[in-house]
């Protein structure tokens, strides 16, 4: 594990599938941040947010360590929280910038 405690810890067979459909075999396993990050893209994608209900159906305990070490990787991500109308606040991410897909910024 480069680049720190806790970094690049593996994504279960059941985490894979949420991201991409089936666990990834021949690009070698995906981890836990390459989930999180295939769902911030999917969103991008589809102009809505990632939010905080569908990453913790992932099982991803650690998700906000995930994320800071997707912001490491140059990824800018936004965290939204909004007051749901029965008093509840709701947490929400948007990816605005993708290094690997946008260029540098």
């Amino acid at each position: 594990m480069s680049g720190g405690l806790w970094q690049g810890n593996p994504a279960t067979d059941a985490q894979q599938r949420l991201a991409f459909g089936r666990p990834r075999k021949r690009q070698g396993k995906a981890t836990q941040a390459d989930v999180l990050t295939a769902m911030l893209r999917k969103a991008r994608s589809e102009h809505r947010a990632l939010d905080l209900p569908e990453i913790l159906r992932t099982g991803i305990a650690q998700f906000t360590a995930r994320i800071f070490e997707i912001r490491k990787r140059g990824f800018r991500i936004e965290n939204e929280l909004r007051r749901s109308p029965d008093g509840g606040v709701q947490s929400r991410y948007w990816l605005r910038h993708d290094p690997e897909r946008d260029g540098e910024q």
